[in-house]
Parts: structure tokens; C-alpha cells; sequence
């Protein structure tokens, strides 16, 4: 009896809502503090109520990573699920998904469920670790823009995680694409499908892109100019900055700002369910350009902070799984 009432508490111990828990009481993690990013090792996360915890294989990095101050850096999460809280009946352990999770440079994760998503089929988990930030964030764009077939649309950072995103997105609205970006990026972008692409760093962007139908800002520091872009009864929308309420205001331009606090719009779960269909119906990829090991953050975070990275710079966490589908 003594040994069964042991077993039972055992048990009972490694249970969270009702799935067994896998993880350590303590795992690796990047901890920033002030200025620097290390590897250090701390209490491995457990879910709550509505959420559940990920094994991490790899993470997307993103420049709001270093622009909002998290403990654990990180909101690219790729791997499987670990266990979940109380309530989550939509997954369990094993289950291969992406999410929106806080504190993502870490080999266990924890998200809310509804910001979790089954992992497309023919993506690896770096590929899936580059979806949540930048493929929201270019799904918003674009049909915040009500993006038609045969608009002449142009998009200023198309070669970036979220540009990537908002060119393919683009295209299945039968949309004519001008892109803006370094020349580096010209032979990428042509073969991703634009079908003009116009170099910041050699050409007058303004001087070629004019009346649109409607422009994508994806880039700091240029939202005034690419509201000039837009002919009046056009859209523009912006993912950072914003041209200034006095000149949307004379624009004559329907401007959506989907930014951090005021937008309101399309949930970032309905935003990854819609890119988890594009995927598996196979008109959305995510290019994985550069990756590094989880232990050098801060090199990764330097290579996306150059401004002229294509596609996604991911942090590999488990280096066995982080290839495979």
C-alpha cells in the first residue's frame, strides 16, 4: 500500500493538466542583461491554464527582440509540444507546431494556445521558426492593403522575413509587385516573383514608384516617403512608423498603422492560420539565409541588425531536429 501511494504521488508530480511533463526542472536559455545576451541556465518554464510548453528546436530572430526588454529574449518558437495547462485539449505532447512565445531563445518555451499552430508539413523546423513575427506581420500588411488582382503594389523591405512574407501573400491576389530593396537582393527577389524590383542603394525609388494602388512599408524610417508612393483613393500600410497624422491626412490615401499598442485588427492566430494553409497548399515559404547556434544570440542579432539580411536569420536550439520536418 505504502509503495503504491508512493507511485501515485510520483506520478501526480509529473502531470500538468493532465499531460505528462518530459522537461527538466532546469534548462538553457539567453538571458539579457542591460546590453548582454548570455547563455545561463534557469528554471525551465511550466504552462498555465490555456497555454502550453514547448521543446524548442529553433527560433526566429527579429528586431523587436532587442527593441522590448524580455529577461529571455525571443518570440519565434518552433518544436514540440512538451505539455500543456490546464484546459488545452488542441494539443499534446509531441505535437509538432510554431508559435508566438514569449521568451523564445530558450530550449523550453511557453505560449498561449491560441497563438499555437500544427507545424506545415513540408517545413523544417527552422523554416517554421521563421513564420510567427514576420509572417504576421506581412500577412497583416497585405490584406490590411485589400490587395486585388492586377493592382500595381509596391512593398519597401521586400527581402526581409516580413517582405518575404507580404510578396507571396501578394501574389495570390494576382497582384503586380514592385519591389524595393538593396541590389544584394535583386536576383532573391526575381526569383521569389516580383515583377519589378527597383535598388534604394543605386536608383530614385520616388522618381519609379508612383501611383500605386496601394504600398507595404516594412522598413524603420520610411513611412512619410512611401505614402507619396500611393495615388489618392489608394492604401498604404505600415508595419513600423508612421508618415505623421497632418500628412495621411492630406494624402487622400486609406493608411492603416498596424502597429505595436494601437492596431486592433487581424489576430495574430487568425494571421498564423491563414500562412499555415498558404504553406501547406504550397504558396508560402519561408527562406532560411543564415543561422546560428543558440549560445551566439548576440551574433545573430548583430547580422539582422545590418539591415540587409534576406529571408530569416534563425537560432538553432537542437541542432539533431532543427533540420528536420
Amino acid at each position: 500500500m505504502h509503495a503504491i501511494r508512493k507511485s501515485f504521488i510520483v506520478l501526480a508530480g509529473a502531470m500538468v493538466g493532465g499531460a505528462a511533463l518530459a522537461a527538466p526542472p532546469n534548462s538553457q536559455a539567453i538571458v539579457k542583461e542591460g546590453q548582454t545576451l548570455s547563455l545561463q541556465t534557469v528554471p525551465t518554464p511550466q504552462p498555465a491554464a490555456g497555454q502550453v510548453l514547448i521543446r524548442v528546436y529553433a527560433a526566429g530572430v527579429n528586431p523587436v527582440d532587442w527593441k522590448r526588454d524580455l529577461r529571455i529574449p525571443g518570440y519565434d518558437a518552433a518544436g514540440v509540444i512538451d505539455s500543456v495547462g490546464p484546459g488545452v485539449t488542441a494539443f499534446k505532447p509531441g505535437d509538432a507546431v510554431l508559435a508566438r512565445a514569449d521568451g523564445a531563445y530558450a530550449e523550453y518555451a511557453v505560449a498561449d494556445v491560441d497563438v499555437t499552430i500544427a507545424k506545415p508539413k513540408g517545413f523544417t523546423f527552422e523554416q517554421a521558426a521563421g513564420v510567427p513575427v514576420a509572417g504576421i506581420a506581412g500577412y497583416r500588411a497585405v490584406e490590411e492593403a485589400k490587395v486585388s488582382k492586377g493592382q500595381r503594389v509596391a512593398i519597401i523591405g521586400a527581402a526581409g522575413g516580413s517582405g518575404e512574407a507580404a510578396v507571396q501573400i501578394a501574389k495570390t491576389h494576382g497582384a503586380r509587385i514592385i519591389a524595393v530593396g538593396h541590389s544584394s537582393q535583386q536576383a532573391f527577389l526575381k526569383l521569389l516573383g516580383v515583377d519589378e524590383f527597383i535598388a534604394f542603394d543605386k536608383e530614385d525609388v520616388a522618381a519609379k514608384v508612383r501611383n500605386v494602388d496601394a504600398a507595404l512599408n516594412l522598413v524603420d524610417g520610411q513611412a512619410a516617403a512611401v505614402l507619396g508612393y500611393v495615388k489618392r483613393g489608394g492604401r498604404f500600410t505600415t508595419i513600423i512608423g508612421s508618415p505623421g497624422d497632418d500628412r495621411i491626412a492630406a494624402s487622400g490615401v486609406t493608411v492603416v498603422l498596424i502597429l505595436t499598442g494601437i492596431y486592433h485588427g487581424i489576430s495574430e492566430g487568425d494571421a498564423l492560420r491563414a500562412l499555415v494553409r498558404l504553406a501547406d497548399k504550397g504558396q508560402y515559404k519561408v527562406t532560411v539565409s543564415k543561422t546560428f547556434p543558440l549560445a551566439e544570440a548576440a551574433r545573430a542579432q548583430d547580422f539582422v541588425h545590418m539591415g540587409q539580411a534576406i529571408g530569416k536569420t534563425i537560432l538553432v536550439v537542437d541542432a539533431a531536429r532543427a533540420k528536420s520536418r
